[in-house]
């Protein structure tokens, strides 16, 4: 019950804090409006009783008129105002789960399944709390109506008074129901998870050859089918128990409806009651039911909003908890030393099994450092290592002597660089492809004057990629938005000219970067990669290369292999070959090929 209740309350703050004034106006129209309905009945019985020689028709019209007029004219004013209310919620609960999403400095989170399930029940359904204003001014609304009606039934006879409390049965069933549908929605929010990432993969153009090729339309149509039946069945089952009660109690409310009707008959014809009366009883009593009606959908759907509010609670302590990494120094602008690794294990979350295993090896400074090994070897991990994606499980990393974990670790992010094999497409123009590789200098048009793109394109070897363009930079790409389509090693030409955009950083990971390129477009990267590492060694920076083609790497002043997680050689390519361990037979393998 506290759980709810401080989600209620964060909910109200959503509200206010999108903004303040219409807010207030909103709060205001509501009541008034709620007021004016129950005003309306009572107005038309002061007609009904002025008709019949008691009181002024006068007055009554005033009432009636008066009290229309403001329901009218209020409902006209509460729409554009909630509209403009709705799109200021819609605005901060976008921000606010992009920031619970990203905020966490490492990327653990996106690892857990529980945090993954809160977060798509989160994205599912976040969309409704856009309507907060009009849920909560809707219950607000049946509250202030109800009172009225209470007062006005009080007047002919306190036992009127059951006919709105018979209401609350119908708010009971109604929030009953609503809560065993929210359970259902949350215990089957896997099985939407995965249609929802079979149907991406169904839609998306860059799925649509294996799909076609590999025939898998019907076996990926059968599996999402299922998924639906396992999805919605207990969430059809909840919606029917809900619905069976809802009838119950609206019967229940009906013939006390009747009921009442008859009694005030009765009690006209004691002398105990007007005509006025009994036509506001009969006015009253389908208002009554109506806003039993809204109130009961006002409390199924805030049930579901605070559920959703219960998640974004849920993440927002998780985050508060996971985001104060420990260290705040700053890093310095030039590597004298390099970077030390001293017994370094790592275990990913929720895993026993260790990928790196007591990893003990120096990196110096403006070096070009390789790492080679099969899949699952460990390489790509110490890549997260180093980039404090994670921190290790035991042991620790050393920049020129200083524990990494005592760097402030976005500034620590700033001072590095980065290309991936499992790079993002972005499909902005190119200048922004490329530019977000320094995300200030598309922020700070002074500064983006002063970044060098052409040295960028020219190390990334994506200088051809650019001059195909029609406007060059300035070129829209991805069909999608309507702009130009590229192939997969033109993106990574991109990629690669976005990792080199950031100038003198300290350290530059370069995991496979040429996993899509030809051996003749690689022989051209290598020329270019080479003039690249030559720039970061002026500030003693490291650049860290990892491939499995090890034509690749034979430049690097030390080339580290692994195997299963552990380091079995490490030396320059002239050492490793005369040692004749597992890297010369690897190498003379691949030499083969070409042959």
């Amino acid at each position: 019950m506290r759980e709810r209740w401080d989600s209620l309350v964060a909910l109200v703050r959503l509200t206010i804090s999108a903004s303040p004034s219409l807010a207030a106006t909103e709060l205001l129209l509501v009541v008034v409006m709620a007021i004016a309905g129950p005003l309306q009945a009572y107005g038309v019985a002061r007609i009904v009783n002025a008709v019949t020689g008691q009181g002024s028709v006068t007055a009554g019209a005033a009432v009636l008129f008066g009290a229309l007029a403001v329901a009218f004219g209020g409902l006209v004013l509460s729409d554009a105002v909630r509209h403009r209310l709705e799109d200021g919620i819609e605005i901060g609960l976008q921000r606010e789960l992009l920031d619970l999403a990203t905020r966490p400095p490492g990327i653990a989170h996106h690892e857990q399944p529980e945090i993954a399930d809160r977060l798509g029940a989160a994205r599912e359904e976040f969309r409704r709390l856009k309507g907060t204003a009009g849920t909560i001014g809707s219950g607000l609304a049946v509250l202030v109506s109800t009172t009225t009606v209470l007062v006005l039934l009080a007047g002919i006879h306190p036992l009127l008074l059951t006919l709105p409390l018979l209401g609350l049965l119908r708010l009971w069933a109604s929030a009953f129901g609503a809560r065993q549908f929210r359970h259902a929605i949350t215990a089957t929010m896997e099985h939407h998870r995965r249609i929802f990432r079979l149907l991406e993969i169904v839609s998306h153009p860059r799925h649509g050859l294996e799909v076609r090729a590999f025939g898998l339309r019907g076996l990926l149509t059968d599996r999402i089918a299922e998924l639906f039946r396992l999805q919605n069945g207990p969430r059809w089952q909840a919606r029917r128990q809900s619905n069976l009660l809802e009838i119950a109690a609206r019967v229940l409310f009906g013939l006390a409806y009747g009921a009442a009707i008859v009694f005030v008959l009765w009690l006209a014809r004691q002398g105990r009651a007007t005509p006025g009366d009994v036509t506001m009883v009969m006015l009253l009593a389908p208002q009554t039911d109506q806003a039993a009606q809204r109130l009961s959908d006002s409390v199924r759907v805030l049930i579901a909003m605070l559920d959703v509010v219960g998640h974004i609670r849920w993440l927002r302590r998780y985050v508060g908890e996971h985001v104060a990494w420990a260290g705040t120094a700053e890093p310095s602008t030039t590597l004298r030393r390099g970077i030390e690794l001293q017994n370094v294990s790592f275990a990913y979350p929720g895993t026993q099994r260790p990928v790196l295993r007591d990893l003990s090896v120096n990196l110096p400074a403006g070096s070009t450092v390789a790492l080679v090994g099969d899949n699952g070897a460990g390489k790509t991990t110490m890549v997260k290592l180093l980039a404090r994606l994670y921190d290790p499980s035991d042991g620790s990393i050393l920049v020129d002597g200083t524990d990494l974990r005592t760097l402030d670790h976005q500034a620590w992010r700033n001072r590095i660089s980065a290309g991936f094999q499992d790079f993002v497409r972005y499909e902005y123009t190119a200048r922004e492809a490329i530019g977000l590789g320094e995300p200030s200098a598309l922020t700070n048009n002074d500064l983006g004057n002063e970044i060098d793109y052409e040295a960028a394109i020219d190390a990334g070897d994506a200088r051809a990629v650019i001059d195909r363009l029609p406007d060059g930079l300035n070129t829209r790409l991805g069909k999608r938005f309507g702009g130009t389509e590229l192939s997969g090693g033109q993106w990574q030409r991109l990629a690669l000219a976005r990792a080199f955009l950031r100038e003198r950083p300290l350290l530059v990971l370069l995991d496979e970067p040429a996993s899509v390129l030809d051996p003749e477009s690689e022989h051209a990267l290598l020329d270019r990669f080479n003039a690249a590492s030559a720039a970061t060694r002026a500030t003693g920076g490291i650049t860290l290369l990892v491939s499995h083609r090890l034509s690749t790497v034979r430049m690097a002043d030390l080339i580290l292999v692994f195997d299963n997680g552990e380091l079995t050689e490490s030396g320059s390519h002239d050492e490793l070959m005369a040692a004749g361990g597992p890297y010369a037979e690897l190498f003379d393998l691949q030499a083969s090929a070409y042959r």
